[in-house]
């Protein structure tokens, strides 16, 4: 339009300026007669056309290789915010009194100040941040305390409440909440504590007094038996392998990439259809809240064993690394494949098998190598996949 009006400068300043404001109704973005971005070197030709294409390809590249200047977050902007009324049964038809924006009065009582600043989504994250707060450090403490032991103090740790159950040892999560709140909320030195404990470094070695007590081992007489994750098991793999991609920071990845060696926290979730490999081994659904995993033994479990490219893979890695890893024997690669996939030296039998398989003759159909076969055993077993 700009260029149009350069056209018509010869004329009246009246009829120039009518003249612009037409040009920018038609070409404009609303207009009849708008091109597009994408569309405009279809109206340009020779150098211009040339110059055009040339710099979008500049861009492009500039895009992939420019270094990250500044972090990127997702973030909510404040719109205009104000208190709504009492929906009777969820009914917006049927409003009632006002219910101005305030904390909970379960928790903060009956005078609870007003939320009037923007939405007050910063004065209600203070208020559940809030030291005073009885429930925050106690529920986040709970959270980490079920991760290392695969059961909370409090057995239902998205329930606090009458309806929810006791806690076991209710003064050690008052003890841990407080030193949680007087490290400054540090995470890290929470997993410090609980992992520098006495009760965390018990063995697993049972007893039938303390079975005819406590059965279900509530009160940590003992360490319980716990499968790894999804997100653990396939670390581990990777890393036994020698193939775990350790560095940190990056874009998410996929894991149906067959040369995806990141770690499993980089994998990208989507909300519609979730990997194979995560929903196989119960990951929870990305469209709800889950408060703790559900662990499922099905068949198609053992068949991704198996079977699957990724495991045969990983069998191939592990294989090649006992070959460049341990002197040129059977029993010391036997030896160094049990301290790397299951941190203990093998026993005598364990031993006496493994070269008994190794020296057997191969099969020929078989696609994987006598000691490609062997490591996949070993990283297929149930002692790889359970803390014991």
């Amino acid at each position: 339009a700009g260029r149009g009006c350069l056209g018509l400068s010869q004329l009246g300043h009246d009829v120039v300026d009518d003249c612009c404001v037409l040009l920018a109704i038609v070409l404009g973005g609303d207009g009849p007669f708008a091109v597009s971005d994408s569309d405009l070197e279809n109206f340009l030709t020779g150098e211009k056309r040339e110059e055009l294409i040339r710099l979008r390809a500049e861009e492009t590249a500039a895009k992939k290789t420019a270094p990250l200047m500044y972090g990127i977050a997702h973030s909510y902007a404040e719109g205009r915010s104000a208190d709504m009324k009492v929906f009777v049964r969820g009914n917006p038809a049927r409003q009632r009194e006002l219910a101005p924006r305030r904390f909970l009065r379960v928790i903060a009582g009956d005078n609870r100040p007003h939320y009037t600043e923007g939405s007050g989504r910063q004065q209600l994250a203070e208020a559940i941040a809030d030291p005073a707060n009885p429930l925050t450090a106690r529920v986040i403490v709970n959270r980490i305390w079920q991760h290392h032991f695969g059961r909370g103090i409090v057995a239902t740790p998205s329930n606090f409440g009458k309806l929810g159950e006791t806690p076991t040892h209710p003064g050690l999560l008052d003890h841990l909440a407080a030193r949680f709140i007087k490290s400054g909320w540090s995470i890290k030195t929470l997993h410090r504590e609980i992992m520098l404990s006495a009760t965390y470094q018990l063995s697993t070695e049972s007893s039938d007094a303390n079975s005819q007590i406590d059965a279900d081992n509530r009160f940590l007489w003992q360490a319980s038996r716990r499968r790894l994750d999804v997100e653990a098991w396939r670390d581990a793999l990777l890393d036994v392998s020698g193939r775990l991609d350790r560095s940190f920071g990056g874009p998410s990845t996929n894991l149906a990439d067959a040369n995806n060696v990141r770690r499993t926290v980089y994998a990208k979730i989507s909300r519609h259809e979730l990997d194979n490999l995560l929903r196989l081994f119960d990951f929870p659904d990305a469209n709800i809240t889950s408060s703790k995993r559900s662990e499922t033994t099905v068949p198609q479990q053992q068949l991704f064993v198996l079977n699957s490219p990724f495991m045969i893979t990983q069998a191939k890695a592990f294989a090649a690394r006992l070959h460049r890893e341990a002197p040129d024997n059977d029993e010391a690669r036997i030896r160094l494949a049990f301290n790397l996939a299951y941190g203990r030296p093998p026993e005598d039998v364990e031993l006496q098998l493994g070269a008994a398989y190794l020296s057997a003759s191969p099969d020929l159909e078989s696609k994987l190598s006598l000691w490609e076969s062997y490591a996949q055993v070993l990283l297929g077993s149930n002692e790889f996949m359970y803390l014991d």
